[in-house]
């Protein structure tokens, strides 16, 4: 049976926009990438910013281009806890304000806008949004404990960063792209907070086929199939035996003409002994070939995917959750994002469908 459709991409402001961006954490580089003393050019969504670590190993993103003349500040030189942009070596510390100018007695009033980052699980992390920043992305069995990480190959996908994640919780490509039984699996999801999303397999292991007698000796209840999702763009996914688990975190940003640019990260608890580290390297090892697995089985629609809603059944209901969620975030204003221009949409099940500047450096 169809459900009548609202989820069209006509009906939608903030799902699969190109030119929306929601608040939230995104991943601007991996960690080792930025040595101390060290600056890069990063474009975020949209936005040109210049990342350096200070010498005391503070990252710190500002706006890219230097207020007296429009220099990229990337190509200067950490001094300190400070950038010297390397046209007119105007200095800036890490809160963007000028506080240094060869040629003058006296630094004149010009800043440019800087954003919270943090260091975590690998990446460089940069707070994208007008509100407080809320609470980084963790992995819920990995919460408190100290990891080992590694990482997959990055990736750039031909659709919108939503439709990436949205993948991981379709029930029906499982079956038809992957050949997982569809009586092993059923997902529910439900809403943590204001930005999280939690979905969880809750199928009992079915002791009617071969290959759930097979499985049935490695989970006490159901197959692992677990996800956390952070926003719209980035998400979880914890899958593996009761006795050992695969965490896998896919976390993506918005890229230029609509791409999705992609970071896989991987991810298991650090041991405090030498032979446990040996068998964390042996971990990731194994948990790269499950993400290699899915990975490769889905990449040939992300090329060729022009998503647009017109028909879901029943079984997309975590798809319709997903999408209802990402049309409730803030709206930063950030890069191609225009906030201005957007207005709400209620997808929830009861209601009906509504019809619904770059920040640049300042010299005060």
């Amino acid at each position: 049976m169809m459900i009548d459709s609202k989820y069209r991409n006509k009906n939608l402001q903030v799902f699969n926009n190109d030119t929306v961006v929601t608040e939230g954490w995104y991943w601007a580089l991996q960690s080792r990438e930025l040595k101390i003393g060290k600056a890069k050019a990063v474009r975020l969504s949209g936005k040109d910013l210049a990342i350096f670590r200070t010498e005391s190993g503070k990252v710190v993103a500002m706006d890219a281009y230097c207020p007296h003349r429009g220099a990229h500040l990337a190509g200067g030189t950490v001094e300190g806890e400070a950038l010297r942009c390397y046209y007119h070596h105007w200095k800036f510390n890490e809160d963007g304000k000028c506080v240094d100018v060869p040629c003058l007695k006296k630094a004149p009033k010009a800043e440019v806008s800087t954003y919270p980052t943090e260091d975590h699980y690998g990446l460089i992390w940069v707070w994208v949004g007008q509100g407080q920043p809320h609470e980084l992305p963790i992995v819920p069995d990995l919460e408190g404990h100290d990891v080992d990480v590694t990482f997959a190959k990055p990736y750039v996908k031909n659709c919108h960063p939503n439709i990436v994640m949205s993948d991981a919780i379709d029930v029906q490509h499982f079956r038809s792209v992957h050949r997982i039984p569809g009586n092993i699996l059923h997902i529910e999801g439900r809403k943590i907070n204001d930005n999280t999303l939690r979905y969880d397999n809750v199928a009992a292991m079915p002791t009617d086929t071969v290959i759930g007698r097979l499985l049935a000796p490695f989970y006490k209840k159901q197959l692992t199939y677990s996800l956390c999702y952070w926003g719209g763009c980035a998400g979880s996914v914890t899958v593996g035996p009761d006795f050992q688990r695969y965490h896998i975190i896919y976390a993506n940003r918005l890229g230029d003409n609509g791409v999705s640019e992609g970071q896989v990260i991987l991810l298991t608890k650090r041991s405090k002994n030498a032979l446990g580290r040996i068998y964390g390297k042996a971990l990731l090892g194994a948990t790269r070939i499950v993400s290699d697995y899915f990975a490769n089985g889905d990449t040939p629609q992300f090329d060729s995917i022009k998503f647009d809603f017109k028909t879901p059944i029943k079984d997309d209901k975590t798809i319709l959750t997903f999408m209802s969620h990402v049309e409730g975030l803030p709206v930063a204003d950030w890069g191609f994002s225009k906030p201005n221009k957007i207005n709400s949409v209620d997808l929830s099940p009861a209601s009906k469908s509504k019809e619904t500047e770059d920040e640049a450096c300042t010299i005060s």
